[in-house]
């Protein structure tokens, strides 16, 4: 799990370098595939693991995966799709 969060840290890191002085647009697309690719796999895996283990239950852990994973997908993919159709003003 540790090697999760590293990569996880390095993901967000990333972004948020390669987001850095762009313009909305672009910066809606870099995070949306960032959370598509990287930041929802990781972040719903590590939370179900945690969860599962503190309830001690598996099930209830991969729920907590699935469910987790399905939202931050939906919000990656809002993300690209309003980078890709939002209107820039002059």
């Amino acid at each position: 799990m540790p090697i999760a969060i590293i990569i996880l840290v390095l993901a967000i890191v990333l972004a948020v370098y390669i987001s850095r002085n762009k313009a909305t647009k672009k910066k809606l697309l870099i995070w949306g595939v960032a959370a598509i690719v990287a930041i929802a796999p990781l972040l719903s895996w590590i939370a179900g693991i945690l969860f599962g283990m503190d309830e001690g239950d598996g099930f209830v852990g991969f729920t907590v995966m699935i469910y987790s994973f399905v939202l931050l997908e939906v919000i990656g993919f809002v993300l690209v799709y309003l980078g890709i159709f939002k209107r820039m003003r002059r």
